[in-house]
């Protein structure tokens, strides 16, 4: 059974009301304004700490509920995630590297000790901690294991060596030695190359963890960083990853589809789908021109059909002119993802249509969006968790909706 990420609350709209829906509301199709100002107020409001082990470790609270926006635990889960913890730490990478905020750098420190925690000696991850600091080892997505949790948490370690390489050598060496804890189950998968697996829509790559496109876009992005920032080098391993990757790409030109990243098996889905940013990470390094012209194929196919149709939250396959597309709800892990794909390309292309298209999809924050409603907010830094119907927005503002508005912010910024 696929170990997939938290999600976030919603009630979903019927697929059978999709098209009712899309066609009463369309999002305009002007260029968005300028990105926001990155504000990190709110999700700074959700960092607490703990002692435990006799050591101070930092988290972000998972929930924070309209209206008070006070943090929420998790029944079951607990009350902070390797998963949000990771991607966190990005933020903070840009914040301190580049805003020169060094006032966070002891925030960005508790956030590494959590990591670090939340690793096993043998590479592999657990997600949740409770009130506690105890860590959760049996709900479903907190046992130990090497997949979405151990993405993330890479991802994090990652920034977090990018931070402290410069300013704190003994945990960078630290940070540096726990990443590569992960390298044997990595390429346990990898070393299954050039393993092909007939499927329904076609041979796919045999080699990649959990045979997932998604998670394995997760891990490549942190191969990647490490790459460019250490003395480590996984480029035949981001070779590999980006190989299986082009094998999950539908092609098929005249279908609405063409160019689409599968997320899963038959699927695509609105959460994460980072593999378009992945593979230029790889073109990056490489400068294989193929790995560029199948994110294009996807910006100018896939990724622009979604935009007239104002996004999506899954699409099954059957054939690729046979699908189902599922409407609601809208969330920004899933508009974020697909809008630092895009974005990255035009930086990459120089390209006026691809810059259009990215200001399209920063626009869903500000408004352009079937709701007609900002998602975020710039006076309290928050981003509501998701568009439920084109009536209805879930007020919440929790730390994963916010931490990939802020991301997304910070990319749009820094590549212009």
């Amino acid at each position: 059974m696929r170990s997939s990420p938290a999600p976030i609350r919603f009630n979903l709209i019927p697929a059978t009301l999709m098209l009712m829906l899309m066609g009463c509301n369309q999002p305009a199709h002007s260029n968005a304004p300028a990105p926001p100002p990155v504000n990190l107020s709110h999700i700074l409001s959700l960092v607490d700490s703990l002692q435990t082990g006799g050591a101070s470790v930092a988290y972000v609270n998972i929930y924070a509920e309209y209206p008070d926006y006070d943090a929420v635990t998790a029944p079951g889960e607990g009350i902070a995630a390797v998963d949000d913890v990771g991607r966190l730490l990005e933020v903070l990478e840009a914040a301190i590297l580049e805003n020169e905020r060094y006032d966070l750098l002891p925030v960005a420190k508790g956030l590494t000790r959590f990591l670090l925690m939340m690793q096993t000696s043998d590479g592999l991850w657990h997600n949740f901690i409770f009130a506690d600091g105890a860590i959760n080892t049996t709900h479903k997505n907190s046992v130990a294991s090497f997949g979405w949790w151990a993405a993330r948490g890479l991802r994090g370690l990652a920034a977090a060596y990018h931070i402290f390489k410069e300013s704190d050598s003994t945990l960078a060496e630290l940070i540096l030695a726990r990443f590569q804890l992960g390298n044997h189950h990595l390429n346990a998968s990898l070393s299954k190359f050039p393993l092909k697996v007939e499927t329904a829509q076609g041979p796919r790559a045999g080699w990649l963890p959990s045979d997932a496109p998604d998670m394995s876009a997760e891990f490549l992005l942190a191969l990647a960083k490490m790459t460019k920032e250490s003395p480590l080098d996984y480029r035949q391993e981001i070779q590999l990853l980006s190989a299986g990757i082009l094998t999950f790409q539908l092609r098929s030109a005249g279908s609405d589809l063409d160019g689409m990243f599968y997320s899963w098996q038959n699927i695509w889905h609105n959460w994460g789908n980072l593999q378009a940013l992945a593979l230029l990470e790889g073109f990056a390094l490489s400068q294989d021109s193929t790995l560029l012209a199948a994110v294009e194929r996807w910006a100018d196919g896939f990724l622009s059909w979604q935009a007239d149709q104002g996004y999506y939250w899954e699409i099954a396959v059957t054939e690729p002119t046979e699908f189902s597309l599922t409407a609601f709800p809208q969330i920004a892990y899933g508009l974020g993802s697909s809008f630092k794909g895009i974005h990255r390309l035009a930086a990459t292309t120089g390209l006026e249509r691809h810059h259009h298209l990215a200001r399209r999809l920063l626009g869903w924050f500000q408004g352009d969006n079937h709701a007609n409603r900002a998602m975020y907010d710039p006076q309290t830094g928050r981003c509501y968790d998701g568009i439920n119907s084109p009536v209805e927005v879930n007020l919440n503002s929790g730390a994963e909706s916010t931490i990939e508005a802020l991301l997304a912010l910070q990319f749009a910024r820094a590549d212009d």
